[in-house]
């Protein structure tokens, strides 16, 4: 079976932000590009890029916009994006538009409307109530984003807008699992993520103090697991325990994180500069520039291969596990061997992996095979 189209992680204004949250992996890659102050993608960069992403896909094209803040772009940036969609555009392919954001500038009904018609899917990431979304979201001032956050959100559902939120797990949270989980249902969106937070220091001598416990990440997974499984307090999708529910009924891994092999999708940087992952925007992990090949060439470069591969490359003491079907020793980024360069291979989180599995793998398969059977008799 070919390979499917590579994805598209585009970064229009780099590492760029309007807030300046106190946990953030990415700020520091504008140091890529030192003689760049301000970073934005150019509309020559942005025609090419559309332009060879619709030839490199076939039936679907995917375009997920990210950032540092892509908003700060202003929506003629996405007008145009949109333009070059459909002059790109072969008959009968489609095309999906996803915007990742912290919402700030989403306030503005024409923002809204845009999304509205074009059918854009946001995520906008929230960590909960006030005091803990505000405890490391603030803007370069030092002043917290959570009512700006609430009233872009607020704005988006009006307008109909798809909405799901991204949470990061942080100390501030991790304890109140429950209360996290029903403020986030409670802003009217059912679709969440959940994404421990574990750094390390900027020399890499060791986890920066904010990185949250494995076992006490286990524990919040598990508490809300309980609560999606029962729909309390109501139905919800909860990325991984889904993703996990797939994988259990028998479908490939919808996501990287648990997937066997990396490299389902490409980092392009503002200035059209491939990356593998954007966990991994480094110059041992640059492709090449968008500008100066196809996206169809960036599979046959060797480096391509060794990112993939080592997925599982040096994890043999956990290939004897019996859940390394459902984690494939989970993200890279997460391993200690690799954050600090030293260390186990494993990654920091596989207590917590350990745990959520143990708990939730039973209730899983139960409702897998209630959801089969539900499909069969509809289709009797």
């Amino acid at each position: 079976m070919p390979d499917q189209p590579l994805q598209v992680l585009i970064k229009p204004a780099g590492a760029d932000c309007n807030l300046a949250c106190k946990y953030c992996f990415y700020s520091c890659k504008g140091n890529l590009y030192p003689g760049e102050r301000r970073h934005r993608m150019s509309d020559r960069v942005l025609r090419e890029l559309v332009r060879k992403y619709m030839n490199h896909c076939d039936r679907s094209a995917a375009f997920a916009w990210q950032g540092g803040e892509p908003t700060l772009m202003g929506l003629d940036f996405f007008k145009s994006a949109v333009r070059y969609q459909q002059l790109y555009g072969r008959p009968g392919q489609m095309v999906s538009n996803s915007l990742q954001t912290n919402g700030v500038l989403l306030d503005d009904a024409e923002w809204a409307k845009f999304l509205h018609e074009y059918k854009w899917l946001v995520g906008v990431s929230l960590d909960g109530p006030a005091d803990v979304h505000d405890a490391w979201r603030v803007d370069h001032d030092g002043k917290p984003s959570h009512a700006r956050v609430r009233r872009a959100l607020d704005t988006l559902l009006e307008h109909e807008v798809e909405v799901n939120v991204l949470t990061m797990v942080t100390p501030a949270n991790i304890h109140r699992a429950a209360e996290t989980y029903e403020y986030l249902l409670d802003t009217g969106v059912d679709f969440l993520q959940f994404i421990p937070l574990c750094e390390p220091l900027p020399d890499g001598s060791a986890l920066a103090d904010f990185t949250i416990d494995p076992v006490d990440y286990g524990n919040f997974l598990i508490e809300i697991f309980d609560m999606w499984i029962a729909e309390k307090p109501r139905t919800a999708y909860v990325r991984m325990f889904d993703d996990m529910l797939s994988v259990i009924m028998g479908n490939p891994h919808p996501t990287c994180m648990f997937g066997p092999q990396c490299g389902l999708y490409v980092v392009v940087e503002h200035n059209g500069d491939l990356y593998a992952c954007d966990f991994f925007v480094d110059d041992q992990w640059r492709y090449g520039n968008l500008m100066e090949m196809d996206l169809h060439h960036v599979r046959k470069q060797a480096a391509y291969g060794q990112f993939r591969d080592r997925k599982t490359a040096e994890i043999d003491e956990c290939k004897d596990c019996k859940w390394f079907g459902l984690c494939h020793g989970g993200c890279p980024k997460w391993r200690p061997r690799i954050m600090l360069g030293e260390g186990s291979p494993k990654t920091y989180f596989c207590e917590s992996y350990k745990m959520l599995f143990e708990h939730a793998s039973e209730p899983l398969k139960a409702l897998g095979e209630r959801l089969a059977r539900e499909q069969a008799e509809r289709q009797e």
